[in-house]
């Protein structure tokens, strides 16, 4: 799943990456100013902060799902003292939590980076699905997300760790005499890539996994994101479905295999509509031994 992921991810940035960059940037920004303008006041500096990430958690989701994309979308959790209100309450029980499994002694750090993912999706069903009252919308989100926590985990640590990797080589390399300056520009060049990109990718990581985790648990909202499948893995794969003589189907989405009768993809969830109905099915084995006579 972290590999498909990353695919899509990879095909957004590569198809809008620009407007999206400034967007996040001028959320960061934003943030900055509320915190030094607003910071002496207390809670003031950190409700607006919460409710320009709220803001741009929506903005990478759109982004995601090739929606058009505008600044004022920014402003979206302050459009009405109702929406404001949800916010930072559901926002505010989250982290109120999380502080509290945090509190624990010794364990108390790994209970709140638990936690963390456990509630992730509470910004998205916060704006997306106003009937869930708002102190429970971090519940929602632990359940959803029940089967999912590793594979965020992991989501969100492996490219830094290749980050890391390419970075650590580039920066031995750059010891060599005479051509080190070369592999040195290129460190730079890397670590710049990360810093400018690096948050985007993370938030378009969260929004691809929130997508997935709607389609398996059938609940709340659904959202199409098949325009970010690559083509060229796609029609392979169908290929080799419609090719596998009615003893069982892959998925065209993620090319998990399914029994031939079966109506959604075990592995993503993918609804097989387009799936040829009528494959044949395999022709029963002869048998090998000889049937028994009683004469």
């Amino acid at each position: 799943m972290i590999k498909k992921i990353y695919g899509r991810v990879f095909t957004v940035l590569k198809r809008r990456p620009w407007k999206l960059w400034g967007l996040s940037l001028l959320a960061v920004l934003l943030v900055f100013l509320a915190n030094s303008l607003f910071g002496m006041i207390p809670g003031v500096g950190l409700a607006l902060s919460i409710l320009f990430d709220v803001a741009l958690v929506m903005v990478f989701l759109r982004g995601y799902l090739g929606e058009e994309l505008h600044t004022v979308q920014l402003f979206d959790c302050f459009k009405d003292w109702k929406t404001i209100k949800r916010v930072l309450c559901g926002m505010g029980y989250m982290y109120l939590w999380v502080f509290l499994w945090f509190l624990i002694p010794f364990a108390g750090i790994v209970f709140a980076i638990i936690r963390c993912y456990e509630y992730r999706l509470t910004p998205y069903i916060l704006v997306n699905e106003p009937d869930v009252p708002a102190t429970e919308a971090y519940k929602v989100s632990r359940q959803r997300t029940n089967g999912f926590k590793a594979k965020m985990f992991w989501a969100d640590v492996l490219w830094i760790l290749v980050f890391c990797a390419a970075f650590l080589i580039l920066v031995l390399l750059a010891l060599i005499p005479y051509v080190g300056f070369v592999f040195g520009i290129a460190a730079f060049l890397l670590y710049c890539l990360f810093c400018l990109f690096g948050f985007l990718f993370a938030g378009l990581v969260q929004s691809a996994f929130y997508v997935e985790i709607q389609r398996a648990a059938g609940e709340g909202p659904q959202f199409d994101d098949s325009m970010n499948d690559p083509p060229e893995k796609v029609l392979p794969v169908l290929e080799e479905s419609v090719s596998s003589a009615g003893k069982f189907k892959y998925c065209p989405q993620c090319g998990s295999k399914n029994s031939i009768d079966g109506k959604f993809c075990t592995g993503c969830g993918y609804k097989f509509d387009s799936y040829p109905a009528d494959s044949p099915a395999p022709a029963p084995e002869a048998d090998d031994e000889p049937p028994i006579s009683f004469e």
